[in-house]
């Protein structure tokens, strides 16, 4: 079983790696209802892997209320644990990818 560490770099590598990474995680915030707020906290999170301490120094917001938006995003999503959290972002992006890659290979063959 992967950790939390690794899942992150696995999901950070696969958003870094299509043409147009914030439509991996704009589609996931518009899916879930993210406000402005979360969407930016889980973009975060999703590129950078940030702590909560780092998250609040990055945003200039204390330790306390990122963690009130991590529990609205994972309220809002239905789970209780961000190895969920990041695994769901991790879907969208290999669904991304693989939507993309069949939209190439679609092209390449002369087929619209």
């Amino acid at each position: 079983m992967k950790n939390n560490t690794s899942m992150q770099e696995e999901a950070t590598v696969l958003i870094e790696r299509n043409h147009e990474p914030h439509l991996v995680l704009n589609q996931f915030f518009s899916n879930h209802g993210l406000t402005q707020r979360e969407s930016e906290i889980l973009a975060i999170i999703a590129t950078y892997g940030y702590t909560n301490r780092e998250i609040a120094e990055y945003c200039c917001i204390s330790e306390k209320t990122v963690k009130i938006h991590l529990a609205n995003i994972m309220g809002k999503i239905g789970i209780s644990s961000m190895r969920r959290l990041l695994a769901l972002l991790l879907q969208q992006a290999l669904l991304f990818s693989r939507m993309t890659n069949e939209s190439n290979r679609v092209t390449s063959i002369g087929v619209s």
